[in-house]
């Protein structure tokens, strides 16, 4: 999703985990993909970093970074991997860029939890402007393949990125799996059959109004400040648009959290009121 604004407060949130908020029991007992939208994009250059807690329980499960031209990302614990190239014996191994559709799971067989530095791996290497190593020199659109675990268990999930070399990199979404050992595929939204993109949902806050755009099924929706406490929540059965009406909130930042009924999806997204 297109970038639209590179403020230093986006950046600031980011360094602490994606949407830097703390929202329990998104997992649902039949299973779901859990997919979360990074807007604004958050875009990095030398220097910056970006965490990523999957499925936003405050504990960061790895770390995209830059280093002078070079791009890495850290898994944060033992237990977590990126899917790559190379062998747990190698001291550089490079995480691959997957195009949609590709199955990340338990089958594939090089998961990599470290690297040179003590676990750093490299999505492009090189020095000035040419990049030496690495799958990642010059992709967009593409997806990183991770494996990460919540409570013991294994979850596989994605995150979707543009990565150029000599002209910085974008993080723009991501998504796991909530049923342990499960596969999803890269870019993967819903587990159901219907052919609703819940992307395409659009959120817009307005004088303490929420209006929601482009709905095709039944949702249910909850309102998260920034600490993650819950404040609204209801059902939405009104589909294409719909207006949730926030009057008592105070001005501020808060995340809304839309789950689909029908394809079983979630979607969060950050809302200005």
């Amino acid at each position: 999703m297109k970038k639209t604004t590179s403020s230093k407060f986006t950046k600031q949130l980011a360094k602490y985990g994606a949407l830097t908020v703390a929202i329990a029991g998104v997992a649902d007992a039949n299973g779901q993909i859990v997919y979360t939208d990074v807007d604004p994009d958050f875009s990095g250059n030398s220097g910056d970093e970006f965490f990523l807690d999957l499925n936003q329980d405050t504990v960061n499960d790895f770390r995209i970074h830059q280093s002078g031209y070079n791009l890495f990302i850290e898994p944060l614990t033992a237990s977590n991997s990126v899917l790559g190239s190379g062998s747990s014996s190698n001291t550089f191994v490079y995480p691959y860029a997957l195009s949609s559709g590709a199955v990340v799971s338990a089958g594939q067989p090089v998961w990599l939890n470290q690297g040179f530095s003590g676990g750093f791996q490299s999505l492009n290497y090189g020095s000035s402007s040419y990049c030496s190593f690495g799958n990642w020199c010059s992709e967009t659109d593409k997806f990183l393949g991770l494996r990460f675990t919540v409570g013991g268990n294994i979850h596989y999930g994605w995150a979707k990125l543009d990565a150029t070399f000599d002209n910085g990199w974008t993080i723009k979404e991501f998504a796991y799996n909530s049923t342990a050992d499960e596969s999803i595929e890269a870019g993967q939204q819903t587990l159901g059959v219907s052919s609703n993109d819940i992307q395409d949902v659009r959120i817009v806050g307005l004088n303490k109004s929420i209006g929601l755009y482009n709905l095709t099924e039944t949702t249910e929706y909850t309102l998260y400040n920034i600490e993650g406490k819950q404040l609204l929540n209801g059902k939405i059965e009104n589909v294409n648009s719909s207006v949730i009406e926030a009057n008592q909130m105070t001005s501020g930042i808060y995340i809304l959290e839309l789950n689909t009924l029908e394809s079983n999806t979630t979607l969060r997204k950050k809302v200005v009121l």
